[in-house]
Order: structure tokens, then sequence, then C-alpha cells
């Protein structure tokens, strides 16, 4: 495709040679990780971002082509010049020019299992392999790739992709716009046990989850149902690759969750939180509205709206780069506080 046509497509304006064509989009971060003081592959378009993108890579400059912003366009060649102040919406409509993702093929007559009693709209497309069971409800366009399995009386609205693998427990609802990874499991029973007299009794999951629009959650994701009620998660949150969700907590809108991260019951998301990796939230905790919980951080009690908190316990982040920064003084702390014991003669053997 030649460089004008891709800026056409995607909203921007042409510096230099709009003939030139185009094979595809490759990644600057990578050229120095695989061939130290390597230069960019020709025919290709890379992307700079921001003045420091570009201080990082100087060799950006030998570029056939880049996608990049009007204050840094006269540092190359040839651009596709976009609008400085989201140049990552344009990166993202240049990606999707050239994402190529095989289209979905139904299962032939018997290859997949429909229980009579399902209803599958007649534009979705079930694949070889899966699984609709009694009750089921499948929404227009939405696709079940193979050995997908969509248990009794699940919802699932229209335009959701339910990826090879995924189990969709009973009772539970998917919204539309939605795409679910491969190996998540959405509705296994909550975590409920009660001990007495030495019996071990299963407290008994009834309730379900419910899933808004345009989520999308990662490979190997969890999300328990109700022990009563609904464990819900609200439109166009994003989760990252192995988080787990308990039973019964309530995930707001626009939650980022990144991988490893583990909710246990009964918490609560509001809208716009943001979770980065490996991290844990106890039970019963509120992330208020806005807030940031950086990796590796272990959550104990709730948050404030809009604050960052990082550490284990996670504290504010202000606070705790205080304790942090007063961690290196305390081996010589302990020493004069040995020596001033000794001279005082409270020194014990």
């Amino acid at each position: 495709m030649k460089l004008a046509e891709l800026a056409a497509k995607i909203g921007g304006s042409v510096k230099g040679n709009g003939d030139l064509e185009i094979k595809g989009v490759r990644d600057l971060e990578l050229i120095r990780v695989i061939d130290s003081g390597a230069m960019p592959v020709k025919g290709y378009i890379y992307y700079v971002e921001s003045k420091k993108n570009f201080n990082e890579h100087p060799e950006s400059k030998e570029c056939d082509a880049v996608l990049t912003t009007q204050q840094l366009a006269d540092n190359y060649s040839n651009a596709i010049v976009v609008d400085s102040a989201a140049p990552r919406i344009a990166f993202i409509a240049l990606l999707k020019l050239f994402e190529s993702v095989p289209a979905p093929v139904a299962a032939a007559p018997g290859a997949a299992y429909i229980a009579p009693t399902a209803k599958v709209d007649s534009t979705a497309v079930i694949m070889h392999g899966a699984v609709i069971l009694d009750g089921a409800t499948i929404g227009a366009r939405s696709v079940i790739h193979p050995n997908a399995v969509i248990e009794q009386n699940v919802k699932i609205g229209s335009d959701t992709v339910i990826h090879p693998n995924v189990v969709i427990k009973f009772n539970c609802v998917i919204g539309d716009h939605c795409i679910i990874h491969s190996a998540t499991v959405i509705g296994a029973d909550g975590f409920g046990f009660y001990d007495k007299d030495g019996v071990r009794y299963k407290v008994p999951q009834v309730g379900n989850v419910i899933v808004g629009n345009h989520v999308e959650m990662g490979s190997s994701v969890s999300v328990d149902r109700a022990t009563i009620e609904s464990t819900t998660i609200g439109d166009y949150t994003k989760f990252d690759d192995q988080v787990h969700v308990g039973h019964n907590c309530q995930v707001g809108r626009y939650v980022y969750i990144a991988g490893n991260t583990v909710l246990a019951g009964s918490v609560i998301v509001e809208d716009n939180v943001t979770m980065g990796g490996q991290s844990a939230i106890a039970g019963k905790v509120v992330l208020r509205k806005g807030s940031l919980v950086m990796g590796m951080s272990a959550t104990q009690s709730d948050t404030e709206p809009g604050q960052m908190y990082f550490g284990i316990p996670a504290r504010p982040a202000r606070e705790m780069h205080k304790i942090n920064g007063s961690l290196v003084y305390v081996p010589e702390l302990l020493r004069r506080v040995a020596a001033l014991e000794e001279k005082l003669g409270l020194k014990k053997d």
C-alpha cells in the first residue's frame, strides 16, 4: 500500500514521497534488541510518538517512513503526520490496516453440539467442537471458537468473540462487543467453605457473573460466580492474562487490570481504576474511583479517589517513597544505637 493511501485511511497528511510502497509496520524498540547498531528495515513504516521516543531512537531518521506528529515531522524525509494531541489513535488505525485475522468458519452440521433449546442468531458463527447447552442464547455476529463450552441459560450478546477452550458457566451473562481469550473460565464456584466439628462444608454458590459491554479478558482469566447475587464486570474494562476475580466482586467501568493480579472476594473496584501486574487486593477492600495500585503491591485497606498506592502493605505513593528512602539509613542507625548502648552500659550480652 502506498504511503499516501495509508495517510488518507487514517486521517493524516503526507510529508515526502506519497508513492512510497509500504509493506507493513515495524517496531522501533526492537531494532537494537535484534542487532545492536542495526538500521530500520527498508519498505516499512515505524511509529515515533514523542520527543522522548525520538531521542531514544536517533536511528529512526534512517526509516523509509514514519508515523509521527507535526512537531517531529521535520526530522524525516517521508512521514504520515497526524494530530499531536492523539497520535496513538492514528497508530491504532494504522495497525488495523495491516491486521490479518483468519475469518471464522462455521462447523459442519454435527461438528458442534447445539442443544435444541439453545437460541443461536442466524448470523452467529459456531465453530467445530463448540458446545452450546440448553437455554443458552448467542447474539448476532458473535463467534464461538472450537472447544468453547457455553453452559445452560448463558446469555451472550452481539459481536462477542469467545476463543477456544473458554468455559462460560451456567446462568452467566456476557454483553455485546466482548472478547474472551482462550482458557478463561467465567462463573466457576466462589471459594466458599465452612469448618465445624472437624467437618468441612462447601457453601453453595448460587449467584452468577454479569459482564458488561466492550469488555476484554486475556487468557486463563478466572471470574468466580457470586455466592448469592452477581459478580459484576463493568463496560470497557480490560483484563490482562491470568487475572483472578473472586466471588461477589463488583468491578466498575473503564478498569485496567494487569496480569497475575488477584482480587479476593467481595472487592469493590470503582470506575477508572488501574492495577499493575502481580498486585493483590484483600477481601472487601474498596478501590475508589481513579485510584492506581502499582505492580506487586498488596492492598489491605480502602484507597482514596485518584490516589496512587504501592508496597506491601500498599500505602500512598508519597508516603512509601519516604519510607523506602529512609531504609538505606537503617544499618547505620542500628550501628549508632548499638554504640550508644555500649557506651551507656545498656548493651546486653
